[in-house]
């Protein structure tokens, strides 16, 4: 059964479906309103596809439109400079390649989802206004980021999600990444990362290389705009930042990897670190991690949950940290002497069996000891300063 094509209109955006251009023509174009800002083509059947076919569509004061095209046959696609689509969208298609002719000044966003694309296509950087590009769940092996590098107001790349398994930077003269903030290569094959890459990006604030398969990490990472470095989900046994400088890096997750010890240099190389995760690891109480982690001044949040850790002792120590999640390690004893105002440690599914917490208001200090072999309150009989502890027979079932 065929289809007919459909036109749908509502506002500023307007919908067309199961249209066949050789069949139909383009007469349907001719009957898009001037006033569209939003042009969305679902269920277009064509392979090739020359985006100026839309200057059919009359537009009020020669502006710009948002135009997507979803769940459809196209395979190849062309790009003008002339043609006026400010953000483009091609999800659940069958495209392998599309070119951009040089010169394109209107083109701002590009996002492409569930294609069949096995490498970022090399026009890309004609698009000399481009600000976003997102190349997602698609067959993209591998890329050459000095591909993106004079493009002036690209701020986000996006490839999550890909096949990339390599990673590399053409070296190329003049300006480099001026805008650049955001990079995104999660959900990739990546094995091991050249950290040089990303040093001439000079405005990056975040580096997400989770999810991939990475056991390593080469040379030395030397970015003081960066931010947030996320390295969640990999196979690092262990992490040296020395030589490293990130002064200015706040978040850094290093979740679901197996590092047997802290990362070699992290307290001196990362010293602006607020939010610090690196539960699901194997972790092991040594000599040194606590006092290492002390000297993390600025550190507001420490998820240590799901590791190996035997106890956590600050003594003589005021913790910066609001907020400590120790829940799911065999710890048997917690001495902290001095906490800060609202500070919370999260003990759950312990084997506790001596808590001791002392800080300048108790009032604002809190403890959770569910499913422990303890419970532990402060007493407000007498020193409310004081944390009491009592033996836990009641059964839990929420941590086995």
């Amino acid at each position: 059964m065929v289809l007919a094509v459909l036109l749908q209109c509502e506002h500023v955006t307007c919908t067309i479906s199961n249209w066949t251009p050789s069949v139909e023509g383009s007469s349907v174009l001719k009957n898009v309103p001037n006033s569209v800002q939003y042009l969305n083509f679902r269920y277009l059947n064509i392979t090739t596809l020359n985006f100026d076919v839309l200057d059919r569509v009359r537009l009020s004061n020669d502006g710009a439109i948002e135009t997507s095209i979803e769940y459809s046959r196209v395979e190849q696609g062309y790009l003008s400079s002339q043609t006026n689509i400010s953000s483009l969208l091609l999800m659940d298609t069958n495209l392998s390649d599309i070119e951009f002719e040089p010169h394109n000044s209107m083109l701002k966003m590009l996002t492409i989802i569930q294609s069949q694309l096995r490498r970022v296509p090399d026009t890309i950087n004609q698009l000399a206004f481009l600000q976003v590009l997102a190349i997602v769940r698609s067959l993209v092996d591998s890329v050459d980021l000095g591909l993106f590098c004079k493009l002036q107001y690209l701020h986000y790349i996006n490839l999550m999600h890909n096949k990339i398994a390599f990673l590399s930077l053409s070296r190329t003269s003049g300006v480099e990444f001026l805008t650049l903030w955001d990079i995104n290569l999660s959900h990739n094959l990546l094995t091991t990362v050249r950290l040089d890459v990303f040093n001439g990006m000079k405005a990056l604030r975040t580096i997400n290389i989770s999810n991939n398969r990475l056991h390593s990490l080469n040379g030395q990472l030397i970015l003081s705009s960066l931010k947030k470095l996320e390295l969640s989900h990999n196979r690092f046994t262990e992490l040296n930042f020395c030589s490293w400088n990130v002064s200015n890096l706040a978040e850094l997750y290093i979740n679901n990897n197996t590092l047997r010890w802290l990362p070699v240099c992290m307290e001196e190389t990362m010293p602006s670190v607020s939010y610090l995760h690196l539960a699901s690891n194997v972790l092991s109480t040594d000599d040194s991690i606590w006092s290492r982690l002390a000297k993390l001044h600025q550190l507001t949040l420490l998820d240590i949950s799901y590791n190996r850790l035997t106890s956590m002792v600050w003594a003589n120590i005021t913790l910066s940290s609001r907020y400590i999640n120790m829940n799911n390690n065999p710890v048997k004893y917690i001495i902290i002497s001095m906490a800060i105002d609202g500070f919370y440690v999260d003990v759950g599914c312990t084997t506790i069996e001596q808590l001791t917490i002392s800080s300048m208001s108790s009032n604002e200090t809190y403890t959770d000891t569910y499913c422990t072999p303890i419970r532990c309150s402060y007493n407000s009989d007498h020193n409310s300063n004081q944390l009491h502890c009592d033996k836990n027979v009641d059964e839990c079932k929420m941590c086995t």
